[in-house]
């Protein structure tokens, strides 16, 4: 019976020194062979090739949060689409922060041919997902140049950081906006476009609606997105492959900028705090709809793709 007994110890204490992949300490623990840094080497990649690019086409979805299947026929679908320039991700890619869902979703990701971006979610900041986020993907808040586009990716999710830092960064807004002034003072009119991506928009619950109105007046005063912008009329629009709703929402917008965030799980298009400015709200990944967005230099189209 000892002999038996001293078997199985053996046998277990082997199984342990052998098989450790098997077993996690805490399910929130950073693990290895997690590609790193995956924002910046993406910007390089989008800035590069986006050098004189009169025709910007670029993809949008978010909220992919545990469904690995819909994310996986959504990536076999955008590498289908040969004319993209890059992919954009809203957030929440995952919905407790853990490890093993960063390294899942990342994994996903990682599949596609086109470079592509992403912002955090609320659920991203859950557990030690805020370090994972940073480890795996860089900084919260970034910006870039793709032609005469300028795309700014913000972090918008105050309630997860319990109010503790300033969110939105308004020191961010202010340098990155004297940034791009700069440049078109240098180059008249070689920045002509903006587009804003975030996970929680003004008048989210993640949002920090106390700073909704001075956060507009930052976002307004990017190109394509001041008072005297241009903005769409009915016969611009008439077109288009889209809702009559949808029509509705845009008429009256600016027509070389806009905003596109995840968070609400469905298709969304407002004018926050009645301002000019267009927000594309998406749906989680699950409702299997992708938004495809067109950049000219005369404003922009977008239609939705459904796989």
């Amino acid at each position: 019976m000892k002999t038996n007994r001293l078997k199985i110890i053996i046998f277990l204490f082997f199984c342990i020194l052998t098989g450790c992949d098997l077993f996690r300490y805490h399910p929130y623990e950073n693990v290895d062979n997690i590609a790193t840094q995956l924002t910046e080497k993406n910007v390089s990649v989008i800035e590069k090739n986006g050098r004189g690019l009169d025709t910007i086409r670029f993809a949008f979805i978010s909220d992919t949060q545990r469904n690995y299947d819909d994310t996986r026929k959504a990536v076999d679908y955008l590498n289908s689409c040969t004319e993209l320039d890059f992919v954009l991700h809203g957030g929440d890619l995952t919905d407790f922060g853990l490890t093993e869902e960063f390294r899942w979703m990342t994994k996903e990701l990682c599949r596609l041919k086109h470079p592509w971006l992403t912002v955090i979610g609320n659920h991203d900041f859950l557990g030690t997902g805020e370090h994972q986020y940073r480890t795996i993907y860089g900084p919260y808040n970034y910006s870039l140049n793709v032609g005469h586009l300028h795309l700014v990716c913000l972090n918008t999710n105050s309630r997860e950081q319990e109010y503790s830092i300033p969110v939105p960064d308004f020191h961010f807004l202010e340098d990155d906006i004297k940034e791009v002034q700069e440049i078109n003072a240098e180059h008249p009119d070689s920045i002509t476009h903006t587009v804003l991506m975030m996970h929680s928009c003004p008048g989210d619950e993640q949002f920090n609606n106390n700073v909704a109105i001075p956060f507009m007046v930052y976002v307004r005063q990017y190109p394509g997105l001041e008072k005297e912008a241009s903005v769409f009329t009915e016969a611009d629009i008439e077109s288009w492959d889209i809702s009559e709703e949808d029509k509705k929402a845009i008429v009256g917008t600016f027509r070389y900028g806009f905003v596109i965030n995840g968070h609400k799980h469905h298709h969304d298009l407002i004018q926050a705090l009645n301002y000019n400015c267009l927000f594309y709200g998406i749906p989680h990944i699950g409702e299997r709809e992708i938004f495809y967005f067109t950049i000219t230099p005369d404003g922009f189209t977008y239609e939705v793709k459904y796989f």
